[in-house]
């Protein structure tokens, strides 16, 4: 039987992949925008959406995308260094930012630009707070003498 230990790295593998996916989708969907992803995405939903769901998406998916890849690669080198605890505390900000966003959104009238945002400030303090964490774990460490 796998101890806890054991398991913990199928965890770190399952978010990367989860994370990883959600980068490869707003990536195409920023490729497929060409600059302009609220128009492409009205003209794609202009039957079913309302002409001020997508109002302001534009600067907030870009700065998503550039937190999301450095959250991404934050959490690789942790998970590649086998720095379980750094990983932890570098994605509880956006669990916690993505639950807020998806529990307090009004799903018949999306606010889209809302949700982007709130799970942005959910990404940046993973960011932040996992870099420090791991700034202040590695000068805490004690260096074998040579």
């Amino acid at each position: 039987m796998l101890s806890r230990c054991d398991r913990l790295p199928y965890w770190q593998i399952a978010t990367l992949a989860i994370l990883t996916a959600l980068w490869a989708a707003v990536s195409a969907l920023l490729a497929l925008g060409r600059g302009d992803t609220e128009a492409f995405l009205l003209s794609t939903f202009r039957d079913s959406a309302r002409a001020d769901a997508f109002t302001d998406l534009n600067r907030t998916l870009l700065c998503f995308w550039v937190f999301h890849s450095c959250l991404l690669i934050l959490g690789s080198v942790a998970a590649r260094f086998r720095q379980y605890d750094v990983f932890t505390v570098m994605i509880i900000g956006p669990a916690i930012g993505f639950c807020l966003s998806l529990f307090s959104q009004q799903w018949s009238d999306p606010n889209w630009t809302v949700f982007i945002g709130v799970c942005l400030i959910g990404w940046l303090v993973g960011i932040v707070v996992g870099g420090l964490y791991w700034a202040v774990y590695l000068r805490g460490r004690t260096r074998p003498s040579t």
